[in-house]
């Protein structure tokens, strides 16, 4: 068993499996949508090497040491664990309406992870956002309703909304979505919020093209009639902007306001109201609590080894000292 053991538990591979994972994630920052085995293989076989290595070396499952090795073994697993499961992704969901999953953008989901991301709910109300001097973002705070509840969920930044494991962060990335009804003569109402470019990032650039569905071509921008306060703090709110639309029509500019309507030959467009859309990250992964009490057992085992070697030193450095 020992010559099996061996070659298992040497140093060199140690030091290979280490030098596989500094390149798998050199490559996974170059590359987001690696697969993951490119981060999983390395992590196995560190598992490996060091649960050869606690099997062949009697001192690595002794008392503190034994128990900093097993905390970082189980460490391993759980990180391998992470990348197989793991989801992350982002959407924009405009004020008044709810989270729909054919809008998400995945941006890296382990192999083994599931469809439950597609199940998620909630309703998207308003939100506020402070900022400081200088354009300086600080707290956000997003309201949002779940199904069957009577009262909303204030989120933010660092306070996720969390939905059956998953983990949702507002970001920077937010802005204005008029609301609009195209009424087609004789036909059904569309409605639907028209998201802009983020604001303030790109309050220079606040327009949009959309063909309707009779396949007239529109062109949009908001004209926001409030200046950046860039010298003091203030707060952004979509529904206390004041703005004007301007739609721009085989060639011929509207301007409108909240309530206005625009007649053109087989259809009228309708601006109800100015609202908000607000861009979430969706985070997914969950080996964070396990590997937290991991990391905590593993520093206590370091700890207590250590602690024992100096309770042991201490005479001799007594005696030495004398």
């Amino acid at each position: 068993m020992k010559r099996l053991l061996a070659p298992l538990a040497s140093v060199r591979l140690t030091l290979a499996g280490f030098a596989m994972l500094a390149a798998a994630i050199l490559a996974m920052l170059q590359r987001p949508q690696l697969h993951a085995a490119a981060i999983v293989a390395p992590l196995a076989l560190l598992g490996v090497n060091l649960a050869a290595a606690i099997a062949l070396r009697p001192a690595l499952r002794r008392g503190g040491l034994g128990l900093f090795h097993g905390a970082l073994l189980v460490a391993l697993l759980l990180v391998a664990w992470g990348r197989l499961t793991h989801f992350d992704a982002r959407v924009e969901v405009a004020e008044d309406g709810f989270y729909d999953p054919a809008l998400v953008e995945v941006t890296g989901r382990g192999p083994w992870h599931g469809e439950g991301w597609r199940n998620l709910q909630f309703r998207q109300s308003a939100w506020e956002v402070d900022y400081a001097p200088r354009v300086k973002r600080a707290r956000t705070r997003s309201t949002v309703w779940l199904p069957g509840e009577t009262a909303p969920q204030v989120v933010g930044d660092d306070t996720p909304l969390v939905l059956q494991g998953y983990r949702l962060y507002t970001t920077p990335n937010k802005g204005f979505a008029p609301l609009l009804v195209w009424q087609p003569a004789g036909g059904a109402p569309v409605q639907g919020a028209l998201h802009l470019p983020s604001y303030p990032l790109f309050d220079w650039k606040q327009e949009h093209a959309w063909t309707a569905p009779d396949g007239t071509p529109l062109r949009f921008w908001l004209r926001v009639e409030r200046a950046l306060p860039e010298h003091s703090a203030w707060t952004l709110s979509a529904r206390d902007m004041p703005a004007t639309l301007v739609v721009e029509v085989g060639g011929a500019r509207h301007e409108l306001k909240p309530g206005g309507t625009l007649a053109l030959p087989q259809a009228t467009l309708r601006y109800e109201r100015l609202l908000g859309w607000m861009g979430y990250r969706i985070f997914y992964d969950p080996t964070l609590l396990p590997l937290l009490v991991a990391s905590l057992l593993g520093v206590a085992g370091l700890a207590w080894h250590l602690w024992r070697r100096t309770a042991r030193l201490a005479p001799s450095l007594q005696e030495a000292a004398a």
